[in-house]
């Protein structure tokens, strides 16, 4: 049975202080690297407070060994390459030898805040000095160790379909596009580029999982108009396949980051920042203003803008789909409205149409959501069932009960949120090589 590490070093750190951040309410990036074309820089992770007026890109770097002043140095030196605010560098070990006064003297030249954080206990009382909300429940931290980690795995999942020729061309396609709009557009300082970047590969893309489902299958490849596959239907609705669904993970923070650069492209028009509203989508100049950007894209982003959230609506969506699972129990609205109001500060009255966003941005026939006929789920579709399991360890935690069938359904809920929790439960017990089967 998978556990969280009680003493977390290495990438298990990582995913703990990434999770602290998301819980007190930062938009948080993990793992961003720059290539130009070689590795340069990797930054462990970028966290956004979009309650900040502008909201700022603060980076972190996180250290389980041993470190020296020399690592503060160079984290700081990556943020004045990077136009970046000094940030925040957390160490779990102390720094040797060096007498605090010189670790405080850095502190206020270089402007980095230095966080000892040596155990998980000590965390509440260090990220408190930097002046962040608590959690809004206690266990909300462990729920984003989890979701943390089984992204983590779904990726691991695409390496190893390439290392073992399982739909290896699909598979390729995915590490390059979880390249792109995990590290190059991060890079790109023009947001409207960002957002042109990011909409190019994302309708290039649109059928990746479909396309490995295919591939795997088949052995053919088929980029653009892939056939409808059994292989597909397994590994969307049964939980089979995590190369497929690592495909359908990535499809979804694409619309994630695409959803991010416009609420930014937004803010910066609306702070008088761009006076030029107009991007490059592939070889066209597109008006954001005009209603030209999709069929419907600008004028959504013109709907969604006039609620009083809408800064908020990056940090709701990815609760949303990597701790929520992508779904809503129709039955505990009120309840769900609720949770999701104190961890994404969207109110209950703006949550409805932070919920449209996908359908504003990204519309398809019938809307982004299904409501199973033998359940009480509302489920955003394509969602992986991975991911989908960490919602369900959510409401099970949440509500305080061992077992789905304590949650008091009559129907089909229960052995759904059950199944896709063994999902997940999989793809974190698993070695690397049955990540293909």
């Amino acid at each position: 049975m998978a556990e969280l590490a009680k003493d977390p070093k290495g990438w298990e750190l990582e995913d703990f202080i990434a999770a602290h951040f998301i819980c007190r309410g930062c938009y948080v990036e993990t793992g961003v690297k720059e290539r130009n074309p070689d590795e340069i820089l990797e930054l462990d992770i970028v966290r956004t407070d979009y309650r900040e007026e502008p909201q700022t890109r603060h980076p972190v770097e996180v250290k389980s060994g041993e470190w020296g002043l020399g690592d503060v140095f160079k984290f700081y030196g990556w943020t004045r390459y990077l136009g970046l605010e000094p940030g925040e560098f957390i160490h779990k070990e102390p720094c040797g030898r060096v007498d605090p006064a010189s670790i405080k003297h850095i502190e206020e030249r270089t402007h980095v805040t230095l966080l000892h954080v040596p155990t998980p206990q000590d965390a509440e009382a260090r990220f408190k000095t930097i002046g962040l909300p608590e959690p809004p429940w206690a266990e909300l931290t462990e729920i984003w160790r989890f979701s943390f980690w089984a992204q983590r795995r779904l990726l691991r999942a695409v390496g190893e379909a390439v290392r073992q020729k399982v739909c290896p061309e699909s598979a390729k396609a995915a590490k390059q596009y979880h390249q792109l709009i995990n590290d190059a557009v991060f890079f790109i300082p023009d947001v409207r580029d960002r957002v042109g970047e990011l909409l190019s590969a994302h309708f290039g893309h649109q059928e990746l999982g479909a396309s490995a489902a295919y591939e795997l299958e088949t052995g053919s490849i088929d980029f653009n108009n892939p056939p409808e596959t059994k292989t597909f239907r397994r590994a969307a609705y049964q939980g089979d396949h995590f190369p497929i669904q690592a495909c359908l993970y990535l499809a979804h923070r694409a619309r994630l980051y695409i959803l991010k650069a416009v609420v930014d492209y937004w803010l910066a028009r609306e702070r008088g920042e761009i006076k030029r509203t107009t991007l490059k989508f592939g070889q066209v100049l597109i008006d954001l203003t005009s209603g030209q950007l999709t069929p419907a894209m600008a004028t959504g982003a013109e709907e969604l803008s006039s609620a009083k959230s809408f800064r908020m609506f990056p940090l709701f969506w990815q609760v949303f789909l990597w701790s929520w699972g992508g779904f809503l129990l129709k039955d505990r609205l009120d309840e769900e409205y609720a949770d999701l109001e104190r961890e994404t500060g969207v109110p209950k009255d703006e949550i409805p149409v932070a919920l449209s966003a996908f359908d504003k941005l990204f519309p398809t026939a019938g809307g982004w959501f299904r409501e199973p006929s033998t359940d009480s789920r509302k489920v955003i579709m394509l969602m992986p069932a991975a991911m989908r399991g960490i919602g369900a360890v959510r409401r099970r935690t949440r509500r305080e009960v061992k077992q789905y069938k304590d949650l008091g359904y009559k129907d089909d809920t229960w052995w759904r949120l059950a199944s896709d929790h063994n999902t997940g439960a999989r793809l974190l017990d698993c070695p690397d090589e049955g990540l293909v089967k």
